[in-house]
């Protein structure tokens, strides 16, 4: 178990499609309590996309990402002024330091981690088989070499064989131990010039 930080902080939790993002973020109130030992917020971007484009039928748009990112940073805000001390900011739009580098100068005064979930394409695919709306085309074309573009200031965390319980403590152990930890390098734009190749998603799209 975690304990509660002198210092507020934000997990930017990245990852390919399918890869438990939006689980992990599900997990319910007692379970995030139980593994970072104090009260734990999730704010999944596909929810703030999906107050404007609910149905995914928009392209994708810099400035619609910017906004919903700023979004995210306000709730997050929002969220430690009312007691939280560790939030989970997750979604396709965090694995660019172009993208990250707004969210971590805007929340200056807390401690920002990025950390990526790493899992097999077979697990992937064996684990959205049952979801009619998770194409396995997609999905796997989402973890190719050429899509594949990781944040050069990430921890992976490879999670394939660990169930979301196993995987939620994982990261907290990271998040612990000052993986991740972004600052003027690791949130710099400029590092956006050089992507390095890893396994986060290479896609803004739904998550």
């Amino acid at each position: 178990m975690s304990s509660r930080p002198a210092r507020p902080r934000c997990v930017l939790l990245a990852g390919s499609s399918g890869t438990g993002k939006t689980t992990l973020c599900r997990v319910g109130h007692a379970a995030m309590l139980a593994a970072w030992g104090h009260p734990a917020a999730a704010v999944d971007l596909d929810s703030l996309y999906g107050a404007v484009d609910p149905l995914w039928e928009l392209p994708y748009s810099d400035e619609r990402n910017a906004m919903v990112l700023d979004q995210a940073v306000a709730w997050v805000r929002s969220l430690v002024q009312h007691g939280w001390r560790t939030v989970i900011v997750t979604g396709n739009s965090v694995f660019d330091p172009r993208d990250t580098a707004p969210v971590v100068a805007a929340l200056g005064d807390m401690s920002v981690h990025h950390v990526t979930l790493q899992v097999r394409e077979d697990v992937i695919l064996a684990r959205c088989a049952a979801q009619p709306d998770r194409d396995p085309v997609a999905l796997a074309a989402d973890l190719r070499p050429a899509n594949r573009l990781r944040h050069p200031g990430t921890a992976l965390l490879e999670s394939s064989d660990l169930d979301v319980d196993e995987t939620l403590h994982a990261l907290v152990s990271l998040v612990d131990r000052g993986a991740g930890l972004l600052g003027t390098t690791g949130g710099n734009p400029a590092a956006a010039d050089t992507p390095q190749p890893g396994d986060a998603c290479g896609s803004r799209r739904r998550g």
